[in-house]
């Protein structure tokens, strides 16, 4: 079973300013775009849902927004486990225009410890050799190894694949556990290795230092460019992009992941694995929402990989 874990899920509430820019201290009239969910892991889950791939969230939520995030979740999933939190989900404020992209992002409210406690009985439970486990997004007030101690406790143990994606002393400390895959884009693959990236061949090596840090496997997207995928058996792939009009890229990351789960989980080649990841990538970016199955499948031809190492 493939599950993920979100600790700081969001409404998020966007503002449009269109071409106008903000009036810091004024009043500003931007066009509400309305509410929609947010947080890493359970954008990863939904994608995975869209690619008719089963999964189970775990979701930590509390007060009125949380209500709110569970009435969305509970619309998608029969089998979601919820965390309960000290104080109120949190609520994002995006700003955004051609001239404008300003966010209000407060930190997560703290799980309540009794819950924590739950959620790694549960996992402890649950899991079960070559399962999956998405360990995405921030840790909001949580202690900083809470990613690294579920990795030790409950995964490596039973042999979980783990797929990890955060940031700054969440990351460095997950990271010593040897998760199965991490996906920095080129530009932060520089910043964890300390140096300026800018050729493919630096590129290229950069990865390969960096998977001997730990990670099992490491994906670095390219933008345009597409992806250099560094795999456990030490070869190097390359993915091309889907061709397309991008509407948002919001969530193109998370559905990467879930395109590259579904092919794990279905035991495909890795080159299948990797072409099903980027088609997901490319399905959400030419979407208003998250990609559709249908988007995907039609995509998927589009998608070449080479093997260059």
């Amino acid at each position: 079973m493939i599950y993920s874990l979100t600790i700081a899920p969001c409404i998020d509430y966007t503002l449009n300013l269109e071409d106008k820019d903000i009036r810091v201290g004024g009043t500003n009239r931007p066009i509400a775009e309305g509410f929609s969910l947010g947080g890493k892991g359970i954008t990863v889950s939904r994608m995975l849902s869209n690619l008719r791939v089963p999964n189970i969230p775990v979701v930590a939520v509390g007060g009125s927004m949380g209500n709110n995030i569970r009435n969305i979740i509970d619309s998608e999933y029969d089998n979601a486990v919820y965390l309960e939190t000290e104080k109120e989900s949190r609520l994002n404020v995006m700003i955004t225009g051609p001239h404008q992209d300003t966010r209000f992002n407060p930190d997560a409210p703290k799980v309540k410890d009794s819950e924590l406690q739950k959620m790694f009985d549960y996992l402890n439970e649950n899991l079960k050799e070559g399962d999956i486990l998405i360990l995405s997004g921030s840790l909001g007030q949580e202690s900083k190894d809470l990613y690294a101690k579920i990795m030790k406790e409950c995964c490596n143990p039973k042999g979980v694949y783990v797929f990890l994606d955060t940031v700054g002393e969440a990351f460095t400390l997950a990271l010593e556990q040897r998760p199965y895959m991490i996906k920095p884009n080129d530009e932060e693959l520089g910043d964890l290795l300390g140096k300026t990236l800018t050729t493919d061949e630096e590129i290229i090596a950069g990865g390969e230092e960096f998977r001997a840090k730990g990670p099992r496997t490491v994906m670095v997207t390219l933008g345009s460019r597409g992806a250099f995928f560094f795999a456990e058996d030490g070869h190097v792939y390359h993915c091309s992009n889907a061709k397309g009009k991008q509407i948002s890229a919001v969530g193109a990351g998370d559905s990467s992941i879930a395109g590259f789960i579904k092919g794990l989980a279905e035991g495909r080649p890795i080159e299948e694995t990797l072409a099903y990841s980027m088609a997901a990538g490319g399905a959400t970016a030419f979407s208003p929402l998250l990609g559709s199955y249908e988007l995907w499948e039609e995509l998927l031809p589009q998608i070449k990989v080479t093997r260059i190492k």
